[in-house]
């Protein structure tokens, strides 16, 4: 079912190509805008239509690279292309009958200067765009795209090619909006993919002949010295798809507005991520970590995380991270589980010390339960690098009593923990924006911010202090006194900024010595050690220690049947 909408089309160059034109020889080239290249989604998505479609290539261009300490210290990390770097990448797309991309919203901007060339480049470039920021702001991309993929893309991808490849009309693809006669057509989103769907995909992998841009350079092929640079000794990946949770900063609300199904947790069978991990270790032998990305690993049902330990401590061997920890299924049974099998490493959202701003994301988190949780997880810590918290400052709305609430609770934390600290980035079309337009805050665009970095006032110097010194009782009930909201005007201290920034990075890099982990490490720093298999030797003698001991894990797993 489609709707044709009056709107019309930003730019006279928008065309569609007319329906009747046949492709024998067709070629696809796909494009990833974003950070790094771990991009799960780009890949998941380019395998399948790679293995439907021989004839596509594909290129990362990665807008940061994250493995550099200084990088990271003064939040220089976002790249910037200039002039030439545009044109490199409009050339390479260009020969391409599609051009698809796929990029976050901060990232759009790039992109859309990328598509303006390729459209003077080569005017009969059919141009698609997917991935967050297609969802979130359709009606944004389609300004600059031929087609915009609302939904997940395999499926539906696989029906607009059929078409578009035999001259049919192609317009009626679901989970796309069309440029089409100066309007656009917005078509229904297919259901979600179901876990069986999930398994018959193919296998989630770095391939053959994928390559890279490296700013002034060029495009090289990915290969072992690239995957070093950009991703280090890790690997990451996603089991589980879905977030029960409806928090307003995500853009995991529009995937809920098109389908409630959303908030259920789908996954493939633990042997399919198990096997994909595999092969990537096959292709990257020195990966030495594994992580996973999923919205809320822990919210899986105990059996499956069962099946999923068992085959892991079998056949990978290796660390792995969680990325995404809900505090309400923080489970005992399920942390110790996991380590038994190798975790060493997770990060849980808390985001907020205040039941005011957990209530006003809309989390249905209390701090009663965030307490809990890393209670629980501080009971892991002889096993486990030191559990990363996120935590959410630079609110326009919070009152000073809220940031002296989140200041309380890193204070009274358990102890060893380090924290993930994100300067709230206001993301276009999410019920957050909707919530600051309301209280009338000014909501800048996200492309002139996103990478603006932390404000220098005393709050977020404690927060950053906090998780390397639990400053004496007297010098913190001292401070707290001064510290204010940022909309607050206040003193700013950018030196005493950067001291409590530095103090708090190398706290958290000795954390992960004191695991000999690598993963963190600048590419080639680790890449060196695991050549020197100090890497190896680690791993198969002296991380024995940290692992559980199979009598705790069984009088665990009972205690929690009793419960």
């Amino acid at each position: 079912m489609s709707i044709i909408s009056e709107q019309s089309v930003a730019s006279e160059t928008h065309h569609g190509i007319p329906i009747g034109k046949s492709y024998p020889n067709l070629e696809i080239r796909m494009a990833c805008v974003e950070d790094g290249l771990d991009n799960t989604g780009f890949r998941k998505i380019t395998s399948y239509i790679k293995s439907i479609h021989p004839n596509t290539k594909i290129a990362y261009i990665p807008t940061a690279n994250y493995r550099t300490f200084w990088g990271q210290l003064f939040e220089k990390t976002q790249g910037s292309f200039g002039d030439k770097d545009i044109t490199s990448v409009a050339e390479f797309m260009a020969k391409a009958d599609i051009a698809a991309f796929s990029s976050m919203t901060q990232s759009a901007f790039t992109v859309y200067k990328i598509i303006d060339q390729v459209r003077e480049i080569n005017p009969d470039t059919y141009i698609i765009w997917g991935g967050i920021h297609a969802i979130i702001q359709p009606e944004d991309a389609i300004k600059y795209a031929d087609a915009v993929c609302t939904g997940e893309g395999e499926f539906p991808f696989k029906i607009f090619l059929e078409k578009f490849k035999n001259g049919e009309d192609y317009t009626t693809a679901p989970s796309f909006w069309f440029n089409k006669d100066n309007k656009i057509v917005k078509n229904r989103n297919l259901p979600l993919m179901t876990p069986r769907e999930m398994d018959e995909l193919p296998p989630l992998t770095y391939q053959d002949g994928e390559v890279v841009y490296h700013y002034g350079k060029g495009f090289k092929k990915l290969n072992s010295k690239t995957f070093i640079d950009y991703v280090g000794l890790g690997y990451g990946t996603v089991w589980s798809i879905g977030c029960p949770l409806r928090c307003t900063y995500c853009g995991n609300t529009k995937f809920i507005d098109y389908d409630s199904g959303y908030k259920r947790i789908r996954h493939s069978k633990a042997a399919t991520v198990i096997d994909e991990i595999q092969r990537a270790i096959d292709k990257q032998p020195h990966i030495s970590d594994v992580s996973f990305y999923d919205d809320s690993f822990l919210s899986l049902p105990y059996a499956q995380l069962e099946e999923f330990a068992k085959l892991y401590k079998e056949k990978i061997k290796i660390p792995f991270s969680i990325y995404g920890v809900i505090p309400n299924y923080v489970r005992e049974d399920k942390i110790a589980l996991l380590v038994d099998a190798g975790l060493h490493r997770l990060r849980m959202g808390i985001q907020s010390g205040s039941e005011n701003i957990l209530e006003f994301y809309k989390r249905p988190t209390k701090l009663k339960r965030i307490k809990e949780a890393t209670k629980i997880i501080n009971k892991f810590r002889k096993y486990m690098i030191a559990p990363a918290y996120d935590i959410i400052i630079d609110n326009p709305i919070e009152t000073p009593e809220d940031t002296k609430a989140t200041l309380d609770m890193l204070y009274d934390m358990p102890r060893p923990f380090t924290l993930n600290i994100l300067s709230l980035r206001i993301i276009p079309n999410t019920d957050l924006e909707q919530q600051m337009k309301e209280r009338g805050i000014d909501v800048p665009s996200i492309r002139k911010y996103y990478g603006a970095g932390y404000h220098r006032t005393l709050a977020n110097c404690m927060v950053f202090t906090l998780t390397w010194w639990r400053m004496p009782r007297v010098l913190y009930n001292f401070l707290r006194k001064k510290v204010y909201p940022i909309q607050t005007k206040q003193p700013l201290y950018p030196v005493l900024f950067y001291f409590c920034r530095g103090g708090y990075m190398v706290k958290r890099a000795l954390h992960h010595l004191r695991y000999l982990d690598f993963s963190v490490l600048p590419g080639k720093v680790g890449y060196y050690l695991w050549k020197l298999r100090i890497v190896h030797i680690w791993q198969k003698f002296f991380a024995k220690r940290y692992h559980l001991p199979k009598e705790n894990l069984n009088n665990v797993s009972a205690k929690e049947q009793e419960v």
